[in-house]
């Protein structure tokens, strides 16, 4: 990366637990701009567990999908999500917004999506000062007895659901926290 570039790393993954994975529809915009250069694979041992890794050529990424911009054109930008069964799935948009700088210019956002149950959340980490790390959730569920922490943020309804398109539309932004190159955690 040069010094004036900062990247926001999207580790996404989705819980498919069926056999035939070929039918599942899962990918990602940023905004208009569309990906072609991922592939979806299986990054961790559970092979039900599906990712999206960027493609460089023949070589897979395996941190996910880096996305590298301008330090001053960190502008807020639309993640939108696509998941479903063949050409029946829901598009899930969200705004995001980062905060890198030229010292700490990296920033991860995990996504974990279970299909079945289409519970879903995000998480981002940031560094604590005396050693370890601080997670931030955006959550779309609350499940009985569980401890919440200032850290932990129970998504809004959608703002806006278009059934022509099924698109659902939140309007909480999603902040990743930016580390530093050596202290990134997915």
């Amino acid at each position: 990366m040069a010094k004036d570039e900062c990247c926001i790393v999207f580790d996404l993954g989705c819980y498919f637990p069926y056999r035939n994975s070929d039918v599942l529809t899962f990918n990602f915009t940023l905004g208009m701009e569309e990906f072609d250069d991922y592939k979806i694979n299986h990054r961790y041992p559970n092979k039900s567990y599906q990712t999206i890794s960027r493609k460089y050529g023949r070589k897979v990424s395996k941190m996910g999908y880096p996305y590298i911009m301008k330090l001053n054109e960190q502008l807020p930008m639309l993640l939108c999500i696509k998941v479903g069964i063949n050409d029946k799935y829901v598009a899930l948009v969200f705004p995001v917004q980062t905060s890198m700088t030229a010292s700490k210019p990296i920033c991860a956002l995990s996504l974990r999506y279970m299909f079945d149950k289409n519970e879903f959340y995000f998480k981002s980490h940031e560094k604590a000062e005396g050693g370890g790390y601080y997670q931030h959730i955006w959550k779309n569920y609350e499940l009985e007895k569980e401890v919440n922490n200032d850290n932990e943020i129970l998504l809004n309804n959608p703002c806006k659901i278009d059934n022509s398109s099924n698109t659902l539309i939140y309007d909480d932004i999603i902040k990743p926290c930016s580390s530093l190159l050596q202290d990134i955690l997915l």
